[in-house]
């Protein structure tokens, strides 16, 4: 576990790694980020703070202080000839390599397509598909902010904190960056509170928000906000490349996204804002949309599900994202095809339901596994989303993934796609475990042995209870660890999983790692 905290709120952060450059080698330049979801902070953790600078000290011009020299305005002018000379040649070459953009024309893409389906009213529902031009490359143009739709949106949050959504439409001709401050006043104009946030890229057309945070700023009278923009980036736009399919459910809005462009889009995150009739915010949630590498990879889908605990009239939906335009050829030694899957489906006593994924790994790799799945009624629409995953499983080993679907309900029938990392973090914790269950009227108890010569890393234990028809009527799940979270070389630990219905019969399976932390 990381030791990074927020400078703000003082919570754990995230890591990772991104490319900010590239060096004169050709190479990436990759830097450390830190990332606080709850403050919606990035920090790049490989550039020092800026030092204090001492009194600036001005040297005399030694042109100036020794003179020109003689027949200097001669050198000057043969100087600029050949640079102009130079200049025809190379930028000759150069277009008649590229005429992606020759004679003023534009490469022009489509943004893709949302379609919002109201499950709440069979009968509604709508699709909003719009044409846009972008380019990968803009031309040197400026921006005001006049070309840019701005709209903000006040809330609360159990904290007393408040949240100011702030959305952006770009309708300029430029892609832009923005940097957002925006500032709480009372009635008399006094400041109470002051928050920064950014857009990485915002292309043509396309529409972002920026959360700005007010802690322990509860009553205001206005908040003023103020954008600058930046049209040189180092990113490139990737929101009008997603399409989503956006499904209103009682107590969820349920997102397939699917990236359509050219590039890996990355970090890409969906903010659902629930308003009620009179528009005001009654909550909010937001979720990245992205696989185990941060990423929507083109031609590929992922699925969320965005939920909401409080009745609400509307909900309206935005994304962040952005590319460092490298595209990723996804290949792998294995494919579903290489793996035993079994779906059970179980809904709880308060309206949750679960997906149990047991996976038999018949291939010659120790992989890890990342499951997202989406939910359907019997009618086929969506209805909830999740993700699971396996942290890595061997060569003739089975484990279970878990996907959790928070108030969802009734769930007919499930998709799910599976990838899979051939080179995991950690090895498998599975081998060299002596198991044994004690099956009793309500529960099963399992003991298990370590007999191998490492310690096995958080072995979790799930039991599925079925009845004589082999439905899930219960489940249960338990760490079997000691106080360090392993199972140690030669020790015994045993624990009890319970049903608190009747059930027929009861099967148990194992997750574990070792290695790491």
């Amino acid at each position: 576990m990381n030791n990074v905290k927020c400078f703000k709120c003082g919570g754990d952060c995230r890591v990772g790694t991104e490319q900010v450059g590239v060096g004169p080698n050709g190479m990436p330049i990759i830097h450390r980020f830190s990332y606080c979801d709850r403050c919606m902070i990035k920090n790049d953790m490989d550039i020092p703070p800026v030092p204090q600078m001492g009194p600036v000290t001005q040297v005399p011009n030694s042109v100036k202080k020794g003179g020109l020299p003689k027949g200097w305005p001669i050198l000057a002018v043969g100087v600029v000839i050949f640079l102009l000379v130079v200049g025809a040649i190379f930028g000759g070459s150069k277009n008649s390599k590229d005429s992606s953009n020759e004679n003023g024309k534009e490469k022009t893409t489509e943004v893709a397509e949302t379609k919002v389906i109201d499950n709440r009213d069979k009968g509604d529902s709508k699709e909003n598909g719009k044409k846009d031009e972008s380019s990968a490359k803009e031309e040197a143009v400026t921006t005001s902010d006049e070309e840019f739709e701005k709209k903000g949106y006040t809330y609360k949050n159990i904290l007393n904190d408040t949240l100011y959504f702030y959305t952006v439409k770009n309708n300029s001709k430029a892609v832009v960056s923005i940097e957002g401050n925006a500032v709480a006043y009372d009635s008399e104009g006094n400041e109470l509170g002051a928050s920064q946030r950014d857009i990485d890229v915002l292309g043509q057309g396309e529409t972002s928000i920026m959360v700005f945070y007010f802690e322990d700023v509860e009553e205001f009278d206005h908040i003023d906000c103020t954008l600058n923009y930046k049209t040189s980036t180092f990113y490139k736009p990737v929101i009008s490349n997603i399409s989503m399919e956006q499904s209103i459910n009682d107590s969820n809005l349920t997102i397939v996204a699917k990236n359509t462009g050219e590039y890996n889009a990355q970090f890409v995150e969906a903010y659902a804002l629930f308003f009620d009739e009179n528009d005001n915010v009654l909550s909010y949630s937001s979720t990245y949309i992205t696989d185990g590498d941060s990423e929507i990879k083109p031609g590929a889908s992922r699925s969320v599900q965005l939920d909401c605990y409080k009745g609400f009239d509307h909900v309206e939906c935005y994304l962040t994202g952005r590319s460092t335009g490298k595209t990723t050829e996804v290949k792998s030694d294995v494919s579903e095809s290489d793996f035993a899957v079994e779906e059970y489906i179980y809904e709880d006593s308060i309206g949750c339901s679960h997906s149990y994924l047991v996976i038999t790994n018949n291939s010659s790799k120790t992989v890890g596994i990342d499951v997202n799945m989406t939910a359907y009624d019997k009618d086929n629409g969506v209805i909830g989303a999740g993700s699971g995953s396996i942290d890595v499983i061997a060569p003739g080993e089975q484990s279970i993934a878990t996907v959790f679907f928070d108030f969802v309900q009734a769930i007919d029938h499930t998709e799910y796609s599976l990838s899979f990392d051939t080179s995991p973090y950690y090895e498998s914790g599975l081998a060299d475990l002596e198991i044994e269950e004690h099956v009793n009227d309500k529960n099963v108890v399992v003991t298990v042995t370590n007999n191998g010569s490492k310690a096995t890393k958080f072995l979790q234990g799930y039991a599925l209870f079925f009845d004589a028809s082999g439905n899930v009527v219960d489940s249960d799940s338990t760490y079997i660890v000691d106080g360090d979270s392993e199972l140690k070389p030669g020790a015994t630990l045993s624990q009890q999983l319970s049903s608190y219905k009747g059930f027929d019969t009861v099967k148990v399976f194992f997750t574990a790692r070792r290695g790491g932390f």
